[in-house]
């Protein structure tokens, strides 16, 4: 019994190493709350996996300083918000809106800051 010894603990070494990841990514994903101005160029659905399972909403943006940036429109547990299907259906192409989103962009991971909260619609400026 003692030859498997080392199994065990290797066992055990990997299945906190992938509990620390996951911790460390649902932190991550639900820190750094922001307020946003982005310019909505366009937005679509993305399915991954089985896709009546696995699905999220991409918005492309511009922000106030010109930076492209991808923002998701998920549904977060612990900002208790369910309405991603509702915020996806109000943003518009070509619509300027503040917008409250949490978490940080990982390319390496495919992440994004997901949107938490329509703030409010910027009205253009009609030079006056």
């Amino acid at each position: 019994m003692r030859k498997y010894h080392w199994i065990f603990n290797a066992f055990t070494v990997i299945i906190l190493a992938i509990f620390a990841w996951y911790c460390l990514m649902l932190v991550l994903q639900n820190a750094n709350e922001q307020i946003v101005t982005v310019l909505v160029k366009d937005k679509m659905r993305v399915s991954y996996g089985h896709e009546w399972i696995s699905q999220k909403y991409l918005i492309y943006t511009i922000d106030e300083n010109g930076e492209v940036d991808v923002l998701e429109d998920t549904d977060s547990f612990p900002h208790m918000k369910f309405n991603s299907s509702d915020i996806y259906a109000l943003l518009e192409s070509g619509q300027t809106y503040t917008l409250r989103v949490v978490g940080y962009r990982i390319p390496l991971l495919s992440k994004y800051q997901n949107i938490i909260e329509i703030i409010g619609v910027v009205e253009p400026d009609n030079g006056s």
